[in-house]
């Protein structure tokens, strides 16, 4: 995937509406509408839209231009990271005057993904890094992000459902039910869990694993930065929350990084890992 391509194009599109987006959303006092946390929340994201998504992105479509695997599946992980979060910025943040523009960047991120997904060039970019990931490592740590989330977000549920009180977490956002819920444990949980399966076994579906591992510190970014709000708005902060998502972020960052610093050759006479 490219940017000259028409699924770049619209990768790029979407990007430079989400860099101008999440400006808007972290310097006009009163665009968002919502409860207090929840506009925390939205305006921790557009922080990590602006100072990691989008960058990411733009380097990605850089560095494929100049032949560079890890660059188109960097575009990948930033597209990802874009389609999650403005789906939930469309349907559960209140309308808004950017909710045009959110709209607009969900779908040319999903269309992107979707047209692109017949680029062989995205395919061949995955199989050339496989290889140079740590593979146990790298899946275990996917696995375990997936059981992680699913396991807290199916607890959640159960227990609504059982009780009929919301999460905390909910009342605070004053949200009904959370579109987190239906990301993570629709799509985004199940993937990362496949692609860790498919790294340790070999398989296929090892190929969504470096868009995975880019994909989880983007996501922790988001979140860290909703923290950053609500501690400066004086409110409470859950330091064991930050402590696993910061860390789990960190460890997959790292993992990421192996296909730059490992060789080819390197990665095949190394013992698995």
């Amino acid at each position: 995937m490219t940017s000259r391509s028409v699924p770049g194009a619209l990768g790029t599109t979407a990007t430079i509406l989400a860099a101008l987006a999440s400006v808007a959303g972290l310097l006009i006092p009163g665009l968002y509408r919502d409860a207090p946390n929840w506009v925390q929340q939205a305006r921790g994201t557009d922080l990590a839209t602006l100072f990691v998504a989008v960058p990411l992105v733009a380097a990605g479509f850089w560095t494929t231009r100049r032949g560079s695997s890890t660059g188109v599946l960097a575009v990948v992980a930033g597209l990802f990271y874009l389609v999650y979060n403005y789906a939930i910025f469309a349907f559960s943040v209140v309308m808004n005057p950017l909710t045009a523009i959110h709209i607009a960047i969900f779908g040319l991120a999903l269309w992107s993904l979707v047209l692109g997904a017949h680029d062989r060039r995205v395919v061949a970019a995955a199989e050339a890094v496989r290889d140079r990931l740590y593979r146990r490592l790298s899946g275990g740590l996917l696995i375990a992000v997936a059981a992680l989330f699913g396991l807290l977000w199916i607890g959640q549920i159960v227990t609504t459902t059982l009780t009929g009180t919301l999460a905390p977490d909910l009342v605070l956002a004053g949200l009904s039910t959370n579109p987190v819920y239906a990301l993570d444990l629709g799509f985004f949980l199940p993937l990362a869990a496949l692609a860790g399966l498919g790294l340790i076994r070999g398989s296929r579906a090892s190929v969504f694993a470096l868009p995975m591992l880019i994909w989880v510190p983007v996501m922790s970014a988001g979140v860290l930065g909703g923290f950053v709000f609500v501690a400066a708005a004086g409110d409470a902060v859950p330091v064991g929350v930050v402590a696993i998502v910061g860390g789990l972020g960190l460890v997959s960052a790292i993992l990421a990084t192996a296909p730059l610093v490992r060789r080819p050759t390197q990665a095949r006479n190394a013992a698995p890992a």
